[in-house]
């Protein structure tokens, strides 16, 4: 058993696939690979992917797991590609819900034979199976991904691996989109990213309301897309790496408006990634004033502004609209202006939106935001003073529906409220006017502010230098303070907190800043007005919340559940807290019982199990509370009614082929019925297909061991592609393999024999560089390692791509080791040759001709093929007897091509199509495994 932790990119991948499938897993992040069943371990339910039967289910499954026996995937390549292998074998396969795979199965052969081919694994993809071999035995899938583990290799710098994907056009099409904002630190914009140039911004994805990541482009180095409407020119992109979308506006556009171009990639990661590296690649950590623009020189439907500084813009931020301010805000957030401005002045724009946001709220909550100091009521002209006071009148003029007492007691109560607040107001103004007199004096910051002059900061604070004076006084920073001048500013003090009860939440919270920065008194003077001016803040906040808490007395569960969130979130001290969170509390779990008793009975009395699921749902939006008895009450009823749904589906279903069958028995097993009620009714199931697949077999072959070859391999063939039992199915099969392999082994006998004659009565003799096939000897288990190891090493290093039932005729070893590892490779159907650079395969029916040349300059052994091409192959033996090797090889060769089409096995799957069309990208070519449009590698 191998337990490994995905790592970033397969997490992901896999719970969009959970989610895709709409399966009850929870998944933990953790693979499990036993056998040939890998499982994603959940909370309670697992995932099950098994190769042999080719079925994906969930179940219940309780795996032991200790901490330290868990591996780490991390950056292993070969790992991560053999596990991401399981999305295309089983999407192809159909068992994957929300999966579909386009590429053929021989694409998908090749595909994973790139994958496999540098850890020696062969694997072989089929409608009915996906197996592996290392050095022509068949291994397990956990076999696989321990070789993977341990034959983890770097990639060398100048070779690029490039996973399959599906086909892609890659157009931007036209949408509209509503793009929500979130508040982000300057510190997460830094740290969240995800490389290639994308950096985090507040937008929020309009599909899953994850948090985008944005490419901006440097001016005049716009990167050109193709969209719906023509080429764009791309100032800025973003993208959501959880939908696998990328998101731009269109041009003159911002986000914000929401008319944008999208591309979406859904599953493919391997698409995605390479996009996301083709956008990212020239962008960069700046910022670009233009919008995107079309790339014929078209004007867009909205005019871009003029450039100006986002310092000129915020110096001018009261002037500016509503739309104008909204519009700042988008363009700041978008990576308009350099990093280092926004970071200045995004608190200051994002002040003035929410100021112009506060005043379309409720009455109470705009007549309490006008109730503002005077320094800030006083900064406003007479003109907007104006302006507001008749916005206020037109609202109170205006009507919700409500009747005209109720009106008229609001206007009275909001009166009251404006009375007191002026009442307060003066008594503040009046303290001032006090300390005034009695002589404080204040010098000026150099911005002119009433503020001491001189700071000392030790760890983010103020800290004032007093001493105390002979005369009683107090010296600070070299001003003396006489106790004249600190009595009076107690007073003043004392005179405001004497109307405290007063003052709104804001209005305290400025006097206590204001207490913190007074430099007349000391310290420990503070403290006693500054606790005060705490408490009533705290009791301020607790009264309204205990307020809310009270009104929750009889209101349903989830105001009552936004309150106690509400509560959790103040600050306020524990104790003052507690008594809040434990009456809430309380009110939560009465009134959730109260929703679902009353829920419970109103249940109709006849359901069917999709409904008691989902009553089983509704009850789990009531979260932190015990309702474990009318849970039980809800769940007892769900065997009865899945009974009754198994009886019905039975006696419903189609039951004439084996296909109704398989589709009744995958009903059966995804429908997620109760396992001791399913089993009977699966068992008579499969026991029925068994007979029918049973059945087939017999038809197709009723006398295997009386086969010729070609019989056998048709009837071989046939059993591999049908839809059997796997255990029906690999009996025949081995059954079958027996026999064709013993009328290959004899031919293979017979074939090693003629060309040993042919080679001596020709001049070349004995070379202990010449291995032959001792294929009888295999057959019987009687061949010794000294016999084969070089021949099976050989097979396995470069002849992995051999056909079914292809066995080596002479093997040249040329290695210095003498090991089989560099050679040549002679079959009935091809020669496969390879030295310290290279390695290939050439089909024997397009070889025109082998030579020998004995020269200085060109000495070697040549293959000649029917397209004109000349390859210098690998040979063993003495330049005297080298023509007589080339010789005899070619004809031996030439017989080998005289055999019957019906006897090449490979000739149809070692066919090269003469017209490539890119598996990704759909362009097409002649010549090469690389696309030269779109660079995809496997396209071989």
């Amino acid at each position: 058993m191998i337990l490994l932790r995905a790592n970033t990119e397969l997490h992901q991948t896999f719970e969009r696939l959970i989610e895709a499938m709409k399966v009850p897993v929870k998944w933990n992040g953790i693979f499990v690979v036993i056998d040939n069943y890998m499982i994603l371990q959940g909370e309670v339910r697992s995932l099950f992917f098994h190769f042999d039967t080719r079925n994906v289910a969930t179940n219940i499954i309780d795996i032991p797991v200790k901490e330290d026996e868990i591996g780490e995937v991390g950056t292993n390549m070969r790992v991560q590609n053999a596990i991401n292998l399981i999305l295309y074998a089983f999407g192809k396969w159909g068992t994957i819900k929300g999966v579909r795979v386009d590429k053929s199965f021989e694409q998908l052969n090749t595909l994973f034979t790139d994958i496999m081919k540098e850890m020696q694994v062969e694997p072989e993809y089929t409608p009915s199976y996906l197996r592996f071999y290392r050095s022509g035995m068949r291994i397990t899938y956990e076999d696989v991904i321990q070789t993977a583990q341990e034959e983890e290799q770097a990639q060398p710098e100048d070779e690029e691996t490039n996973e399959g994907g599906l086909w892609h056009k890659v157009v931007w099409k036209r949408a509209q989109a509503e793009f929500a904002r979130a508040d982000i630190t300057v510190s997460e914009r830094r740290k969240s990213r995800i490389g290639n140039n994308f950096y985090l911004v507040g937008y929020l994805c309009p599909a899953c309301c994850g948090k985008l990541h944005m490419a901006v482009y440097p001016a005049g180095k716009e990167f050109k897309i193709e969209t719906e409407e023509g080429g764009v020119l791309l100032a800025r992109a973003a993208t959501c790496n959880a939908c696998r979308r990328f998101y731009t506006p269109r041009p003159g556009r911002l986000f914000s408006e929401g008319d944008i171009y999208t591309l979406d990639f859904a599953t493919d990661d391997a698409a995605y990634d390479d996009y996301l590296e083709l956008l990212g690649r020239n962008a960069d950590r700046v910022s670009n004033y233009h919008t995107n623009v079309y790339a014929d020189g078209r004007r867009p439907d909205t005019e871009e502004d003029g450039e100006e500084s986002l310092e000129d813009l915020c110096n001018a931020l009261p002037e500016l609209s509503d739309l104008e301010v909204k519009k700042l805000s988008a363009r700041m957030e978008e990576g308009f202006y350099p990093e280092e401005s926004v970071e200045k002045y995004e608190a200051k724009v994002h002040s003035r939106e929410r100021e112009r946001h506060d005043e379309g709220r409720s009455l109470p909550q705009r007549e309490q935001a006008a109730e503002e100091p005077d320094k800030q009521s006083g900064t406003r002209t007479p003109k907007e003073t104006a302006k507001q006071s008749a916005g206020r009148k037109e609202t109170d003029s205006v009507g919700s529906g409500r009747p005209a007492d109720r009106g008229r007691g609001m206007a009275a109560e909001t009166e009251t409220r404006r009375a007191d607040h002026r009442a307060a107001e003066a008594e503040m103004h009046g303290a001032d006017r006090r300390a005034a007199e009695a002589g404080s004096s204040l010098r000026p910051d150099a911005d002119g502010a009433g503020r001491p002059a001189a700071k000392e900061r030790t760890g983010g604070k103020d800290i004032h230098a007093a001493t105390q004076t002979p005369e009683g006084g107090m010296t600070v920073d070299g001003v003396i303070v006489t106790p004249e001048e600190r009595k009076s500013v107690q007073e003043h003090y004392e005179a405001r907190l004497a109307v405290m009860d007063r003052y709104s939440d804001r209005q305290l919270q400025e006097l206590k800043r204001q207490l913190e920065g007074e430099r007349k008194l000391t310290e420990d003077e503070k403290k006693p007005y500054i606790k005060k001016i705490q408490d009533r803040i705290y009791e301020g906040r607790v009264r309204e919340l205990q307020e809310k808490a009270d009104a929750c007395e009889g209101k349903n569960y989830t105001l009552t559940k936004r309150v106690l969130e509400e509560v959790e979130a103040a600050d306020l001290p524990e104790e003052q807290k507690h008594p809040l969170r434990e009456k809430l509390q309380q009110l939560k779990q009465s009134q959730a019982e109260r929703e679902v008793a009353a829920m419970v009975a109103k249940m109709p009395a006849n359901l069917d199990r999709k409904q008691y699921r989902l009553y089983v749902d509704r009850l789990h939006d009531y979260d932190g509370v015990d309702l474990t008895p009318y849970e039980q009450k809800i769940v007892a009823g769900r065997e009865a009614a899945e009974k009754q749904e198994l009886s019905n589906m039975i006696r419903r279903a189609r039951k004439v082929s084996r296909e109704d069958y398989v589709d009744l028995a995958e009903r059966l097993r995804e429908g997620d019925f109760l396992p001791g009620l399913v089993a009977p009714y699966l068992e008579k199931v499969n026991d029925r297909i068994r007979e029918l697949d049973a059945d087939a077999i017999a038809a197709i072959c009723p006398a295997p061991m009386q086969m010729n070859f070609e019989e056998g391999i048709e009837a071989y063939q046939k059993i591999k592609e049908g839809d059997f039992l796997p255990e029906l199915k690999t009996d025949a099969l081995k059954t079958l393999e027996k026999r064709l392999s013993k009328i290959k082994a004899d031919e293979c006998e017979l074939l090693v024999g003629k060309l040993k004659k042919e080679l001596e009565e020709n001049g070349v003799g004995e070379n202990p560089r010449h291995h032959f096939y001792p294929a009888r000897k295999v057959l019987l288990g009687q061949a010794t390692p000294e016999e084969t190891d070089v021949i099976e090493y050989a097979m396995a290093s470069y002849a992995a791509g051999r056909g079914l039932f292809e066995y080596p005729i002479l093997v040249v070893d040329v290695a210095r080791d003498a090991s089989g590892k560099e050679g040549m490779i002679l079959t009935p159907e091809h020669l496969y040759y390879s030295t310290a650079f290279t390695s290939y395969g050439i089909p024997v029916a397009s070889i025109a001709s082998v030579t020998a040349s004995t020269g200085l300059l060109n000495k070697g052994l040549y293959v000649h093929q029917k397209n004109g091409t000349k390859l210098k192959i690998p040979y063993a033996v003495g330049t005297k007897e080298l023509p007589d090797y080339a010789g005899e090889l070619d004809d031996f060769i030439h017989y080998l091509q005289e055999k019957p089409e019906s006897r090449k096995l490979t000739y149809l799957a070692s066919e090269k199509h003469d017209t490539i069309c890119c598996f990704r990208c759909g362009y097409q070519y002649k010549g090469g495994g690389v696309c030269p449009k779109c660079g995809y590698q496997n396209n071989g």
